[in-house]
């Protein structure tokens, strides 16, 4: 975990991604987000999926949670 992660880890659903999507939805093309999840986000990803990002989550953790980079594709990655 680095000190810019975003850690949803203490928030109640539908809060960890709501936050995690608005996040996401801020990024400028190329740009990324960390976020720490309470366990793996599956409905989270699946989202992301859909609308177009790149989201790479860590293996879990001991106490479960894990740790996905979301990124918004960039300019010359969307045209292709």
């Amino acid at each position: 975990m680095t000190p810019d992660d975003l850690d949803l880890r203490h928030l109640y659903a539908p809060l960890p991604m709501e936050r995690a999507l608005d996040a996401a939805n801020r990024l400028a093309p190329g740009e990324a987000v960390a976020i720490i999840a309470p366990r793996m986000p599956y409905p989270l990803l699946t989202e992301l999926a859909h609308l177009g990002y790149d989201a790479e989550p860590e293996a879990p953790q001991a106490d479960g949670s894990v740790r996905v980079v979301i990124r918004r594709p960039g300019n010359a990655e969307t045209a292709a």
